[in-house]
């Protein structure tokens, strides 16, 4: 008949182990986690970045205050990320 071990002493035996697997883990996801903030990021500020290539680009086209009001809002979007 197979003993089952003590829980206190089978937790000091495998406690090493599950914390070094605990850790891989927790490093992969904070991988995939910054990585999808990276590229989140960087598609939004490509996005601003046309928005605000297109302002300039047919500022002719409208009144300064439309054209202020629009840039104010790539702005707006910008700053939402910095914080």
């Amino acid at each position: 008949m197979r003993q089952v071990p003590d829980i206190v002493e089978y937790v000091e035996q495998t406690e090493a182990i599950r914390q070094k697997q605990s850790e891989q883990l927790a490093f992969d996801q904070d991988s995939e986690t910054l990585e999808k903030q990276v590229r989140d990021l960087m598609q939004e500020l490509e996005d601003i970045q046309e928005e605000v290539r297109g302002i300039w680009e047919f500022r002719r086209d409208y009144s300064n205050r439309d054209n202020l009001e629009a840039l104010q809002e790539q702005k707006r979007r910008l700053t939402k990320w910095a914080m």
